[in-house]
């Protein structure tokens, strides 16, 4: 398993996908790491800027820090738990910016209506 950390962006593979669910290569953000489950969640992005008309959904900048090479959009709403393993985790892009890590974790709460 390779050396991953909260708040980074890493490419991933998702390639058990159905219906719109984002599949393929793709840029996702690591939102936690549960060790003894061998799970990490993350939360996918799109390049579709079509995107921002759902809920849940959130762009980002690209920038030097997170790697990302276009304006992408966090689908919030397709966050979802992979197994730790180097064919899911392809490599690190970046890191994300806290600025955008917060607003992120507020739109996740919401979400789950987690209090």
């Amino acid at each position: 398993m390779p050396k991953i950390q909260p708040k980074e962006i890493w490419k991933v593979d998702l390639p058990d996908t159905q219906a719109h669910e984002q599949t393929g290569d793709r840029p996702a953000i690591i939102i936690s790491i549960h060790p003894e489950t061998a799970m990490t969640m993350v939360v996918p992005f799109t390049k579709n800027p079509d995107c921002l008309r759902f809920s849940y959904s959130y762009q980002v900048k690209k920038s030097t820090t997170n790697g990302l090479a276009l304006d992408s959009v966090a689908l919030i709403f397709q966050m979802r738990c992979l197994g730790n393993s180097a064919s899911r985790f392809l490599y690190k892009m970046g890191t994300l910016e806290d600025t955008h890590l917060k607003q992120i974790k507020i739109l996740i709460k919401d979400y789950l209506v987690i209090t």
